[in-house]
């Protein structure tokens, strides 16, 4: 199984174990740290976007392990504050099939609780301010 896909159950059982949730923004951000701060090579060619890092191919991964079951998506409706109409859904990931860590990933996985534990907010804002060169900007 590919790498990637093993990554992406580790950091959702992290997250199990932190009792906290994992975001579809929380996903690329920490999988953007992975490889920036770690030197973990996955070769996700991440991009500047809208949120920050994106990788299509991570949202491609995702995809497959919710398709084959290994992964549940839950959404949540997101409302504008004055009209209350649905502008977006918050997704979040949870692993939904057996999982073991493997002794050799204790280093990653400690890197994933570290991130894991803070906010979506938290996040993006050490993202922004660090990797500001992954931020799309809108101009008027």
């Amino acid at each position: 199984m590919d790498e990637v896909y093993r990554l992406i159950k580790l950091l959702l059982y992290t997250a199990k174990e932190e009792n906290t949730e994992v975001t579809a923004t929380k996903l690329q951000k920490v999988f953007f740290l992975l490889e920036k701060e770690k030197g973990v090579k996955l070769g996700l060619d991440f991009i500047p976007f809208f949120f920050g890092a994106f990788s299509e191919k991570l949202q491609d991964y995702i995809n497959k392990l919710i398709e084959l079951g290994d992964v549940e998506v839950e959404g949540e409706e997101v409302r504008d504050p004055i009209t209350d109409v649905i502008i977006g859904y918050k997704k979040r990931y949870i692993l939904k099939c057996e999982f073991k860590p493997e002794g050799d990933e204790k280093e990653v996985m400690e890197f994933f609780r570290e991130w894991v534990r803070k906010s979506r907010d938290e996040i993006m804002n050490y993202v922004y301010k660090k990797y500001p060169e992954y931020m799309l900007h809108l101009h008027d």
